[in-house]
C-alpha cells in the first residue's frame, strides 16, 4: 500500500480527486505468505521488484481512469497484468464496490474493434487527469489488437470451401464449409468458457497464480 502521507500526484487536474485518494490508499491482495502485491506481480511477471512496484502504481492509475468514467480504458499489457492478478482475488468484487463505487469485470479490450482509438484516449485521459505523460516504460504507444483466435481458421475453411463452391458450382459445399466455420467459432467459445470457469477470463499467466494468490483474499 502507498503511503497515506506521500501524494504521488503533484500536477494536474483530477476529475475525482476522492476517487484516486481511495484508490491509492486502497490495500491490493496479498499472497498466501503475506506477501505484498507487487511481489506477486514481480513473481508472476517475472520483472525486479522495483519495476514491479512501478507497474502496481500505473495500475492504481489505470483502476482510476478506468472507474472515473463509463468510457473503454485499455490497459497496457504490463497493468492487464496487474489487472488479472487482482482481479483472481477473493476479494476483488468487493474492492470495486467499496473503492471503485462500481463494478469492473474483467475483459480483454485490445480485442474490440476501435481498441487502438480506445487506448489513444486512455492516453490522453491519462495526461489530463495527472498532468503528465504516461511512462513508456509501462504505457506502449498503441495497442496490437488481439485477433480471435478462431478468426484464422474460419477464414481458411470459408475460403477454400467457396473457392471449390465456386469452381464445381456447387453452392452446398459453401454452406458447408460456414457451418464448419460456425463450428469452429462455436467450439472456441465453449472452451473459452471452460477456461473461465477452471482459471477466470483472460487468466493466460503462469499457474504459479492458483498457488501464489491467496485464495481467501487475505491482505
Amino acid at each position: 500500500m502507498l503511503d497515506p502521507n506521500r501524494d504521488p500526484i503533484l500536477k494536474g487536474n483530477l476529475s475525482d480527486p476522492r476517487l484516486w485518494d481511495r484508490i491509492r490508499l486502497a490495500a491490493l491482495p496479498a499472497s498466501k505468505a503475506q506477501h505484498e502485491f507487487a511481489q506477486a506481480l514481480a513473481h508472476v511477471s517475472d520483472l525486479p521488484l522495483l519495476e514491479a512496484r512501478e507497474v502496481e502504481e500505473e495500475y492504481r492509475r489505470w483502476l482510476y481512469l478506468a472507474a472515473a468514467t463509463d468510457a473503454l480504458r485499455i490497459p497496457p499489457e504490463p497493468v492487464r497484468k496487474a489487472w488479472v492478478i487482482h482481479n483472481q482475488s477473493a476479494d476483488y468484487n468487493e474492492f470495486c464496490a467499496e473503492v471503485l463505487a462500481r463494478p469492473l469485470p474483467l475483459d480483454d479490450g485490445a480485442r474490440k474493434f476501435g481498441a487502438n482509438g480506445a487506448y489513444r484516449r486512455t492516453l490522453q485521459a491519462y495526461l489530463r487527469e495527472f498532468g503528465t505523460p504516461p511512462p513508456r516504460t509501462i504505457w506502449q504507444a498503441a495497442v496490437t489488437p488481439r485477433l480471435p483466435r478462431w478468426l484464422t481458421a474460419h477464414a481458411a475453411v470459408f475460403g477454400f470451401t467457396g473457392m471449390v463452391a465456386w469452381e464445381r458450382g456447387e453452392p452446398l459445399i459453401l454452406a458447408l464449409g460456414l457451418a464448419m466455420s460456425l463450428a469452429i467459432y462455436g467450439l472456441d467459445l465453449y472452451g473459452a468458457h471452460l477456461g473461465r470457469a477452471r482459471r477466470g477470463f483472460g487468466a493466460d499467466l503462469s499457474e504459479d497464480l492458483s498457488y501464489f494468490l491467496n485464495e481467501s483474499g487475505g491482505r
